[in-house]
C-alpha cells in the first residue's frame, strides 16, 4: 500500500502483488482512491495499454477523449478503453473524489474489451450497489497476503467488472422484443426471475413473449434464461471455490438440488465433477508452458 498527501491532494494506491497474478483468473495491475484538487492532471498522449475505470464518489473530475470533454460527476463510473489518447484531471477550482482501478491479464482484459468499441464512456450508478466497499474491498486485498487473496480478488473483480460491462451496454431503440428481454434477463439472471416479470417490465404478455422470443431465437424465455445462468455457474466453478450452495444462490436458481439437476442435465456431471475435470484440464496445460 502507497499512500500520501501532497499539494495535489491525498492518495491511496494498492498494487497486485506479482505472486498474485495469474493469467486464468481476473487480475488487476493497480487500485486505488484519490481526493484531489485542480492540481491533479493527467495525460496519455498515446494512451495506456490497460483498459481504466473511474468511480466518482464525491465532487466532479473531467475528462477528454476523442475529442469530446465530458464531466464526471458525483455517482458515475467513467470506462477509458487502453490505448486510447486521453486527458483527466479536476476541474478548476474543484475537488474530485475517485477510486480507480487500471484491470491486469487477459480475462478482465477480454471482457472490457467487448464494450470499448462502443463509445459510451460514462455510465451512472446503480442504486443500493456498494461501489466504494468493493473497491475498499480490493484495495484490502491487494495490500495483504491474505489466504487465498488470488481467488478473492478474482472473484471481486469479476462481479465489479461484469457490472461495470452491463451497465455500459444500454440496448439500442430498435432492438427486437427478445432481444430486450435478453438484456433484462442477463442483467437479473441472480434473482428469482419469472417469464411473467419480464413480459410485464417490457409491456407485452407473457404468451405474446413467449411466442415471439421462441420465433426469433428457436428457445422459450425460460429454456434461455436456463442456459445462460448454467454458463455462469461454469465459469464460477472453473474460476473460483465458492460452495455448490453459494453458486446455486448466485445464479438464481430456486435450491442447490435443482441447480444440480439442471447442470447434469445440461453438462452431463454434477457441479463438483465438472470443477475436477477443469481443474484437472488446467493442470496439463500448466504443463505446456
Amino acid at each position: 500500500m502507497y499512500s500520501t498527501n501532497g499539494d495535489f491532494g491525498q492518495v491511496r494506491i494498492a498494487n497486485m502483488l506479482p505472486t498474485l497474478l495469474s493469467k486464468n483468473l481476473f487480475s488487476l495491475h493497480v487500485v486505488g482512491w484519490h481526493k484531489c484538487n485542480d492540481l491533479y492532471r493527467y495525460t496519455y498522449e498515446n494512451g495506456n495499454p490497460n483498459h481504466l475505470l473511474f468511480f466518482t464518489v464525491r465532487g466532479c473530475g473531467e475528462l477528454t477523449i476523442n475529442g469530446q470533454k465530458y464531466a464526471l460527476p458525483a455517482g458515475t463510473i467513467t470506462f477509458i478503453p487502453r490505448n486510447t489518447p486521453c486527458r483527466y484531471g479536476t476541474p478548476k477550482d474543484g475537488l474530485w473524489e475517485f477510486y480507480w482501478l487500471h484491470t491486469a491479464g487477459h480475462v478482465a482484459t477480454d471482457l472490457l474489451d467487448t464494450i470499448a468499441a462502443n463509445g459510451n464512456y460514462l455510465t451512472d450508478f446503480e442504486p443500493g450497489f456498494n461501489y466504494a466497499q468493493r473497491l475498499e474491498d480490493l484495495i484490502r486485498l491487494c495490500s495483504k497476503r491474505e489466504h487465498n487473496a488470488e481467488l478473492h480478488i478474482s472473484q471481486n473483480l469479476s462481479g465489479l467488472l461484469h457490472h461495470v460491462v452491463l451497465r455500459l451496454s444500454e440496448p439500442p431503440e430498435n432492438m427486437s422484443l427478445s432481444g430486450r428481454a435478453i438484456f433484462y434477463m442477463e442483467h437479473h439472471f441472480h434473482a428469482h426471475l419469472s417469464v411473467e416479470e419480464t413480459a410485464h417490465t417490457l409491456f407485452v404478455s407473457p404468451a405474446h413473449l413467449i411466442r415471439t422470443f421462441k420465433k426469433e431465437t428457436g428457445y422459450t424465455p425460460h429454456e434461455y434464461l436456463n442456459e445462460y445462468r448454467l454458463m455462469i455457474a461454469a465459469q464460477l466453478l472453473e474460476f473460483g471455490r465458492q460452495r455448490v450452495e453459494e453458486i446455486a444462490a448466485q445464479t438464481g436458481f430456486s435450491s442447490p438440488s435443482h441447480f444440480i439437476s439442471c447442470f447434469r442435465k445440461q453438462y452431463g456431471c454434477t457441479p463438483l465433477q465438472y470443477r475436477g475435470m477443469a481443474a484437472f484440464t488446467q493442470k496439463d496445460k500448466d504443463k505446456q508452458y
